[in-house]
Formats: C-alpha cells, sequence, structure tokens
C-alpha cells in the first residue's frame, strides 16, 4: 500500500511528476505488480492528481475516482484552491471507509491507514503554479491540508524516504529550471533511487518510471 517513488517538482514554467509504476496488494503474488500508471492529468485542464499510501477504495484504484470527478465537471469554472478542496470532499468519504475497514483488519499494518491525494496545477486568477496535498493518517479525523508555499521539490513513498530524503535538496536550484531540465534532473534522481535500491535488494518500487507535466 506504500511502495512508491513519487517526485514532484515546480519550475518556473511547469510542474511536473515523476512516479514508479508499482503497486502493492497481499492478494498478489510476491506481493506487488508493476506497470501502473500513479499520476492522472485531465484532458481538457492543466491540472495532475496522484495518490500515495492506501491506493484502493471498495476494490476501485484511486484513479478511477479522479476519472469519475473530471467526467462530473464540477471543477469547471474554478480556481485551483477551490479545485482541491472540491475535489476533497468528493473523495474523502471513500478514503475514510477504507481506512477504517484497513485498520480493523490489519489493526498492525500502519501503512494501511495512510492514504493522501496531491492536486497540481495552474491558479488562473492568481496565475501561479500551486499544489495542495490532502493526507489521512492515522484515523479517520478531518485530513491534514498541505498547500505548498515556496516548496519547490517533494517526494512521497518509502523509496523517497529510504533513498532520496537526506540528501535530495543538495542537488538543484529548481527555480532557475524551464521544463526540459526538470524533466530531465527529475530522471536523474530517480535513477540515482534506483541505483541505491537495487545495491541493497530493495523492493520499495520500480525500476521504470513515468514522467508527465501539466503544460504539456
Amino acid at each position: 500500500m506504500d511502495m512508491t517513488l513519487i517526485l514532484t517538482a515546480i519550475c518556473k514554467d511547469d510542474i511536473f511528476v515523476c512516479a514508479d509504476t508499482r503497486y502493492e496488494d497481499k492478494k498478489w503474488s510476491g506481493g506487488y505488480k508493476d506497470g501502473f500508471d500513479k499520476i492522472y492529468k485531465f484532458d481538457s485542464y492543466p491540472l495532475i492528481i496522484f495518490n500515495h499510501g492506501v491506493n484502493q477504495f471498495n476494490e476501485r484504484y484511486w484513479d478511477s475516482f479522479c476519472l469519475e470527478y473530471e467526467k462530473l465537471g464540477g471543477w469547471k469554472g474554478k480556481n485551483l484552491d477551490l479545485i482541491s478542496e472540491d475535489f476533497r470532499s468528493f473523495i474523502e468519504g471513500n478514503v475514510l471507509r477504507q481506512l477504517d475497514f484497513n485498520m480493523k483488519t490489519w489493526p498492525n499494518d500502519v501503512n494501511g491507514r495512510k492514504s493522501g491525494f496531491v492536486v497540481c496545477g495552474k491558479n488562473s486568477e492568481k496565475n501561479e503554479l500551486e499544489i495542495y496535498e490532502y493526507f489521512w493518517n492515522p484515523k479517520p479525523e478531518p485530513p491534514q491540508n498541505f498547500p505548498w508555499k515556496g516548496v519547490r521539490l517533494n517526494g512521497f513513498g518509502t523509496g523517497y524516504d529510504n533513498y532520496l530524503k537526506n540528501d535530495v535538496s543538495n542537488f538543484i536550484d529548481w527555480k532557475a529550471f524551464n521544463q526540459t531540465q526538470i524533466k530531465r534532473e527529475l530522471e536523474k534522481l530517480f535513477s540515482l533511487a534506483r541505483e541505491r535500491k537495487n545495491s541493497k535488494g530493495g523492493k520499495e518500487f520500480s525500476d521504470n518510471c513515468i514522467v508527465k507535466s501539466i503544460m504539456q
């Protein structure tokens, strides 16, 4: 439920998300599978949503909820801060029910009680790139809300915590980067984490990644 490495960065003209493709599930042989796209990008609006932690809610993967939310169209005509609040209201009931089920079914599984959604996009009213995170942990309570203020790079998942978190800030002046540069640097960081993981025989995330941007 928390096998992942996701990197999100704001450069001067875009937001990029780099994510591995591994999901964990107790029902699968070995406990995990690769090949999943963890980045949901809207077709007709500069908006990306991704999930970390628990990713299935009543047997539905998180991205099916994103697709439903996009089709409903309640986000239209809203600025990004209001979109993030609207999406939180849309997804929250499903998240809380699943976390409550997980805690009762697997009381010793700490990862089974954590789930987060991150909304990345452009606030048309302010003409600014913004990111909002909603994170539920460790029990059904109102989620913690983390609007990014002044943060240019953030990471999510056990892969980030184990292999990049302690030194990633030493690498890059993110504000100076354009779209081409930021994509390349995120891929470099992912490769560094992969090398460290494989040297230790880790399984926290897949060897391949997907990179998407809100503006491209």
